[in-house]
């Protein structure tokens, strides 16, 4: 029997001056995405808080940060945001 496939669930959170969740843990994840709309550099940490200048960087206007088990970076950790100047859009997906 095929493994079942798993829909996307496309999501919107908020980055802002002090590190704050993006996505929860989650220990089925297989894909994860997660794109930053917003006029304000952001910046990405996994599994514990995120800090200014430190991380994964998303530049502003469409930095993105894909993760996959084929691209061999995924974690299944819970995702934190930070960024300089706070209430910035970022939105992803996630299977």
């Amino acid at each position: 029997m095929p493994a079942a496939i798993k829909v996307p669930v496309a999501f919107t959170a908020t980055s802002k001056s002090t590190s704050n969740l993006v996505v929860a843990a989650n220990p089925d994840r297989e894909y994860l995405i997660i794109i930053n709309n917003s006029d304000t550099v952001c910046y990405l940490a996994f599994g514990q808080a995120a800090v200014a200048s430190y991380g994964v960087r998303l530049t502003a206007s469409g930095g993105a940060y894909e993760m996959s088990r084929l691209l061999g970076n995924l974690t299944t950790a819970a995702v934190y945001s930070i960024n300089a100047t706070g209430d910035k859009n970022l939105c992803g997906v996630e299977s």
